[in-house]
């Protein structure tokens, strides 16, 4: 939508500086690169009291929701987590997914001891 509205003011941008002074720009330039946009703004913040300047202002604006929408978008999640990972290895956890990793000394605890508990070295370690 941001897209859309800065393409439609760099255009009637384009229809102003063609009227004014004889010289058009590139609506889809001005979106493309940052410079351009940037020296046909202060061209038209360079003719106060007309409506390129208030252009120019409502452009800035225009990109700056262009470029927080972005940013949004780009911030959303993919969909994976960590916790997530973990709990497809180790089954759905309702806390964090350090508890999902200290979910076997938890359940260790809470067993009722049946037989003498194996250690991971075996003989070693009686």
């Amino acid at each position: 939508m941001n897209t859309r509205r800065c393409l439609k003011i760099a255009g009637r941008i384009n229809t102003l500086l063609v009227r004014e002074m004889g010289q058009g720009i590139d609506p889809a330039r001005m979106l493309a690169e940052p410079l351009y946009a940037r020296d046909v703004l202060l061209v038209c913040e360079a003719l106060p009291g007309s409506e390129l300047a208030e252009l120019a202002t409502q452009f800035r604006q225009s990109l700056l929701a262009l470029a927080a929408d972005h940013d949004a978008r780009a911030g959303q999640p993919s969909g994976f987590s960590p916790s997530r990972f973990l709990n497809s290895l180790f089954g759905h956890s309702t806390g964090s997914p350090a508890s999902t990793l200290d979910a076997p000394e938890a359940l260790k605890r809470s067993k009722a001891p049946t037989k003498a508990s194996r250690s991971w070295f075996g003989r070693l370690g009686k």
